[in-house]
């Protein structure tokens, strides 16, 4: 057999393959577009805790969206590690903004450790007066029945942590703003979810997680998370080793995503697949099955049977666009235009190409260095 015919039937092969995996992927977020609301009465006093780090287009809007909820009895902490930082005016205008709200700031994390996320958290719970506790991200939107839907799972008391599925929405008409909403809303949503069939749940979404205080002790606070790039994923981790569950909210977030240009699109979706990489370097070796266009291309381009390659191109383009489609509506977000399909599947190859080596990411302002999985190294840019 030549190396041709190896190579067109090992693309034929993982066409048919990321097809497949379309349709359940397919079947996956269409079951979750059925789901209701959360209709629990869960009332206990909440703290949310929102890390601040730079700017970001939408930050005050995402902050008072946060801020501003329905709900009995809450508290929010605000968080920058310097004072000098500049989300630290747009915090205090939405505390001011919001008198009858419990707003406090935290400025100056006095923490230690190697993640700059967590060193701020960990600083902002010297803040936290409540038992049930929220952790938000600053590029979140809501609106007013956020914290009531995505804590009301908590009055189970089997279930350790509530984490939150979300959809990407460009803040402005940059090709690298719709590229990078697209692939949240089309690609690691429907992964997400698909994982589902697998077993339960065992890590959290970064946008937002809900835990409850003793919870947090068990597993050794936010500080046994300090030294992982995945805080999120080990969170739930974490928690679910110790034999409660870890559920998904029926609440949608919106992610307000802003990236200036293609290269600053490709440095943060390489640490994104750095970081899967870290935690599940088994699935992270085959999520080249989950592009099925570039893929088709590429069987079409060494097919000996040209029809069939060109058939299977035909059903892999179809199968793409409905995906995009049926993710779009569970969401609840328009969806890019179709022709961005292609451009953006490739983007996303070359990523996986380039996050299946490499020890470097960038998170805001910082370089950080992986040493094993997803541990980082000691030394950190701050």
């Amino acid at each position: 057999m030549t190396f041709r015919r190896v190579v067109a039937a090992a693309a034929e092969a993982a066409t048919i393959a990321a097809i497949a995996y379309i349709g359940v992927a397919i079947a996956r977020t269409a079951r979750f577009a059925q789901r209701g609301k959360e209709c629990g009465g869960h009332t206990s006093p909440v703290t949310v805790l929102v890390p601040l780090r730079g700017t970001e287009p939408g930050l005050e809007e995402n902050l008072r969206s946060i801020a501003d909820q329905e709900y009995p009895e809450y508290q929010v902490v605000f968080g920058v590690a310097r004072s000098d930082d500049p989300a630290l005016p747009i915090a205090r205008r939405v505390a001011t903004s919001l008198p009858s709200r419990h707003i406090e700031i935290d400025i100056g994390a006095c923490a230690v450790t190697r993640n700059p996320k967590l060193a701020n958290v960990i600083s902002m719970m010297r803040l936290a007066r409540h038992d049930v506790l929220v952790l938000c991200d600053s590029d979140t939107r809501v609106d007013a029945s956020y914290l009531r839907e995505v804590v009301a799972p908590l009055e189970d008391s089997s279930i350790g942590l509530v984490t939150c599925l979300f959809a990407g929405v460009p803040q402005d008409e940059a090709l690298a703003s719709k590229l990078i909403a697209m692939f949240m809303n089309d690609q690691f949503i429907p992964s997400a979810l698909v994982e589902g069939l697998f077993g339960p749940l065992r890590h959290g979404f970064g946008p937002t997680n809900a835990l409850r205080a003793d919870v947090l002790r068990a597993i050794g606070g936010f500080e046994a998370l300090g030294e992982h790039l995945a805080d999120d994923f080990m969170l739930g981790n974490e928690i679910a080793a110790r034999g409660l569950r870890v559920v998904i909210s029926k609440y949608v977030l919106r992610t307000t995503v802003s990236e200036p240009n293609l290269a600053a699109l490709f440095r943060h979706e390489l640490r994104w697949h750095r970081t899967i990489r870290g935690v599940e370097p088994a699935g992270y070796a085959g999520m080249f099955i989950t592009y099925p266009v570039p893929l088709a291309l590429f069987a079409l381009l060494f097919a000996r049977n040209r029809a069939r390659a060109a058939t299977l191109l035909v059903v892999a383009l179809l199968a793409r666009t409905a995906l995009q489609r049926v993710s779009a509506h569970a969401l609840g977000v328009k969806p890019a235009g179709p022709w961005l399909i292609l451009p953006r599947d490739f983007f996303g190859l070359a990523v996986w190409a380039s996050g299946l080596i490499g020890t470097s990411v960038h998170w805001r302002d910082s370089h950080l260095h992986v040493d094993t999985g997803d541990v980082l190294a000691p030394a950190l840019s701050l």
